[in-house]
């Protein structure tokens, strides 16, 4: 509820809970943002503006009946649809079940509020059913509707909503806030790799940073000083063997990157800053190499996320073998 922990929303925030205060709040609004950048705590404190019944100003009371149902989390107008349990989709039932709850008449005599989470997870059948909803829509009724911003929604959606994109913070403020959180387990430069890695998204980054999940990138980097010297890439095979690996594709590709950046003397948009002797190493090799590495190891990483059914360990095995044969 309270965005003072998260400095860098206060303004997206503002903006938003002025239309409500001067009536002007659109009745679909999507929200695309950074996963990691604060956007559930978001969304909830600008549902909660729309469903106090008191307030004039941007925040809500927190003392109004309505105020008090949505912080015990028992708010009968308030509505929250994402994907089931154990299912990749948003389906056509959901949608109908509370579309014909939003037409009843409110609970607590004041606005209704519907949150549908990674919208882009909506069927398409049950894309076109919220479509004729938000078409004619219930009066004092609010739908909002949150993604990634990388995900895509059918375009008629887009249509019939106000779009706002979720703003990340610049950097250096983002390294600040992560400082009030870790300082001094970790230092600038490993501050600012979490955040480069992870879109600068602050959460995300903070996530990154918890001692397990970082200590298993430091080794992971360290593995990597072993194998890239010898061009033995199959000794990479045992950091594969959870369910992170998509993530540690990542973490090598960005390595990668770096080092082309390092050999065409942009440095300064290296992203594991951290990590600088990897960085180095790796750039010794050509850039005809890197750049096959670099595509290799993208290729299994979209085959891992967009073809179902792959066996996992033999696309890993695969790119390691091709790994040793780039020249």
């Amino acid at each position: 509820m309270i965005l003072n922990d998260y400095p860098w929303l206060s303004l997206p925030y503002q903006q938003l809970a002025s239309g409500i205060i001067h009536k002007r709040a659109h009745h679909a609004l999507l929200i695309n943002y950074v996963q990691g950048s604060g956007e559930d705590e978001f969304v909830s404190k600008l549902a909660s503006r729309l469903l106090c019944q008191y307030s004039q100003q941007l925040e809500p009371c927190l003392k109004c009946h309505s105020c008090q149902l949505f912080l015990s989390y028992h708010h009968p107008d308030y509505y929250v649809i994402t994907n089931e349990q154990g299912k990749q989709s948003i389906g056509i039932d959901q949608i109908r079940n509370i579309s014909s709850k939003v037409y009843e008449k409110s609970q607590q005599g004041g606005n209704k509020v519907l949150w549908i989470k990674h919208a882009a997870l909506m069927t398409e059948a049950a894309a076109n059913a919220l479509l004729k909803t938000l078409e004619e829509p219930p009066q004092n009724t609010y739908f909002i509707l949150s993604d990634d911003h990388n995900s895509h929604l059918l375009p008629t959606i887009h249509s019939r909503c106000f779009s706002y994109f979720l703003p990340v913070p610049k950097l250096e403020q983002s390294i600040e806030w992560l400082k009030k959180q870790y300082s001094p387990q970790y230092s600038d430069n490993e501050l600012a790799s979490a955040l480069l890695l992870s879109e600068n998204a602050p959460l995300k980054a903070a996530a990154l940073l918890m001692p397990e999940k970082w200590q298993q990138r430091k080794e992971f980097c360290n593995y990597l000083l072993e194998v890239v010297p010898q061009n033995n890439y199959w000794q990479l095979a045992k950091t594969f063997d959870n369910e992170d690996f998509i993530e540690r594709i990542i973490w090598f590709c960005t390595l990668l990157s770096d080092a082309l950046k390092a050999k065409q003397k942009v440095g300064r948009f290296i992203v594991n800053r951290d990590q600088v002797p990897l960085v180095r190493l790796l750039a010794t090799n050509s850039n005809e190499k890197l750049s096959e590495l670099y595509n290799l190891w993208l290729q299994a990483r979209n085959q891992l996320l967009t073809i179902t059914g792959l066996n996992k360990e033999l696309i890993i095995c695969n790119v390691l073998a091709q790994s040793e044969l780039v020249d």
